[in-house]
C-alpha cells in the first residue's frame, strides 16, 4: 500500500502542474464582432472584426473627433472574406494571420437584410453550436450592409470596443431598441412560425431606409429626430416571420415592445401638449410587471385584452397650461399610451402578421396537445383579432 500510495501521489502531481491547453495572449487573435452579408451566388461576405489589444491600451476614450483625426477605429482590425460558408472563411484567415483565431470574446453578430431565410437559420445555429461562442452573444440586423456597420464603429466614450458592444447591445436602458441573445433568436426562428425580432443597427453617415412609423397619438416621432454626430447606433427593430425579416418598425414601437415585456423597468415619454403649440409634457413610467394577456374566443373576431400597469410621474412643478386638473392631465397620458399600444398591436397583426409578443403561448395552454393547437389556426385568429388595451396608473 505504501508503494501504491507513493506511485499514485507521483502520478497525480503531474496533473496539477500541466498547461498543455494554455493560450498565449500575444499569439491569439480575438474576434469581437462578426458581420454576415449575402454575396450573390458566390456565398457570403464575412466581416471579422479583430481586437487590437496594443492599440486599445494606447487609445484614450472620451474625446470627440478633432479636425484631421482618422475616423477609423484604431482599436480593431476589420477583415472581409468571401466564402461559401462560415467555417471556410474562418479557415482562410490562417492564410494571412500568424495568430490563432479565437471566438470566445465574440460580443455581436450582425446580419444584413440581404441574407435569406436559410442563411439566418444556418449561421445562427452554427454560432450556437460553436464551442467558443457564448449563447448570450448579441444579434442585430444592419439597415445597410453588416460590413458598413462594423467599419463605422468608433466608440466615443469607450476605449475597449468589445465592452462597447456589450453595453450597447445587451444593456437594459436602450428604450428605442430591443435586445436579443443568440440562443433566444435560434429558438424563435426555428419554431413553426419563425417569429422573432432583432434590434436594427445603423452605420453613421449612411441614409437610413424608411421604417414603419407610429402615428402621432401625441408622441414625438423618433423618425423626425437625428443624431448630429452621425454615429453608428441601434434604434428600432426588425420583425421576423418564417425566419425572414418582414418589416422594420421605428423606435417608438420598439419602446412599446420593451415596456410590455418589461425589458426596461422605467422610461420617460414625451408627449405633445394638445392645448398649447410647441409645448411638451414629460412623464416617467415605472413598469412593475410585464403586460398580461387574456383572449375571448367566443367573439368573432376574437378579442385580445392587454392589461398593463404603470407607476406614473409628471415632470413639472405646476399644472400645464390648458389643463384644469391633474386628473385631466393623466387622463390625456392614459389615452395617448393606450392609442400607441393599440396601434402597435394592429401593426403586428395586420401589417407584420407576426405574434412576437407570444400571446399564442398563453392561448396554447387551453389545448391538450400541440397538434390541436396547430389546427386551431392561431395565426388567422391573431391577424384578424380586435385588441382591447387596459392601462392602469398605480
Amino acid at each position: 500500500m505504501k508503494i501504491f500510495s507513493i506511485f499514485l501521489a507521483f502520478v497525480l502531481s503531474f496533473s496539477l502542474c500541466g498547461c498543455y491547453d494554455s493560450k498565449e495572449i500575444d499569439e491569439t487573435a480575438y474576434i469581437i464582432a462578426l458581420g454576415i452579408d449575402k454575396a450573390g451566388s458566390s456565398g457570403f461576405n464575412y466581416t471579422f472584426q479583430f481586437s487590437a489589444p496594443l492599440a486599445t491600451t494606447n487609445h484614450e476614450g472620451g474625446g470627440g473627433e478633432k479636425e484631421g483625426d482618422s475616423k477609423e477605429n484604431p482599436t480593431v482590425r476589420n477583415v472581409v472574406i468571401n466564402a461559401p460558408d462560415f467555417y471556410t472563411a474562418k479557415n482562410l484567415t490562417n492564410n494571412f494571420l500568424s495568430k490563432t483565431v479565437d471566438m470566445s470574446h465574440l460580443k455581436l453578430i450582425v446580419f444584413s437584410a440581404s441574407v435569406d431565410q436559410n442563411g439566418f437559420s444556418q449561421h445562427s445555429q452554427f454560432m450556437l453550436r460553436e464551442r467558443e461562442v457564448r449563447p448570450h452573444t448579441a444579434v442585430a440586423l444592419s439597415t445597410a450592409t453588416a460590413e458598413e456597420f462594423l467599419k463605422s464603429i468608433n466608440p466615443e466614450l469607450e476605449a475597449n470596443t468589445a465592452k462597447y458592444y456589450e453595453l450597447m447591445s445587451l444593456r437594459s436602458n436602450n428604450v428605442y431598441s430591443p435586445t436579443k441573445q443568440l440562443s433566444d433568436f435560434v429558438d424563435e426562428i426555428s419554431s413553426e412560425s419563425g417569429v422573432s425580432c432583432l434590434p436594427t443597427a445603423s452605420p453613421g453617415g449612411v441614409a437610413q431606409p424608411s421604417a414603419i412609423q407610429s402615428s402621432a397619438n401625441g408622441w414625438i416621432s423618433i423618425g423626425d429626430t437625428n443624431i448630429k454626430s452621425q454615429k453608428a447606433r441601434m434604434q428600432g427593430m426588425a420583425v421576423f416571420k418564417k425566419g425572414q425579416p418582414a418589416a422594420v418598425l421605428d423606435g417608438n414601437f420598439a419602446m412599446i415592445y420593451n415596456i410590455l415585456n418589461r425589458d426596461i423597468k422605467s422610461c420617460i415619454i414625451t408627449l405633445k401638449n394638445p392645448r398649447l403649440k410647441d409645448s411638451f409634457l414629460s412623464f416617467r413610467l415605472n413598469i412593475p410587471h410585464p403586460a398580461e394577456y387574456s383572449l375571448d374566443n367566443t367573439k368573432k373576431p376574437c378579442h385580445i385584452k392587454i392589461s398593463q400597469g404603470f407607476d406614473i410621474e409628471f415632470f413639472g412643478n405646476n399644472l400645464p397650461s390648458g389643463f384644469s386638473s391633474y386628473d385631466e392631465l393623466f387622463s390625456f397620458a392614459d389615452r395617448s399610451i393606450t392609442q400607441q399600444i393599440s396601434e402597435y398591436f394592429y401593426e403586428l397583426s395586420r401589417g407584420c402578421r407576426a405574434d412576437i409578443m407570444k400571446i399564442g403561448d398563453s392561448f396554447k395552454k387551453s389545448f391538450l396537445t400541440s397538434e390541436k393547437f396547430l389546427t386551431s389556426s392561431w395565426e388567422s385568429m391573431f391577424t384578424s383579432a380586435e385588441f382591447d388595451v387596459d392601462i392602469c396608473f398605480i
